[in-house]
């Protein structure tokens, strides 16, 4: 696994230390996580999994044209 050297101002550092722990994920994990996100190619599998998700069973609702819109005049 390569290493890599960055400098970071001291406010910069502490923010990503705060969202790292948030996502409880060790600080060089999380920054692997945004470069990856950023440089991705393919869509997610999770997300290609939940957009075939339910086989085009989702109706199209009616939409009614709006009544009087000189109330909004």
């Amino acid at each position: 696994m390569a290493q890599v050297t960055i400098y970071l101002s001291d406010s910069v550092l502490a923010a990503a230390r705060k969202c790292a722990q948030e996502e409880r994920r060790s600080l060089s994990a999380w920054v692997s996580a945004l470069i990856r996100d950023a440089t991705a190619t393919e869509w997610p599998e999770s997300l290609v999994e939940l957009l075939h998700h339910g086989g085009g069973d989702i109706a199209e609702p009616d939409d009614p044209p709006p009544g009087d819109l000189d109330l909004f005049r």
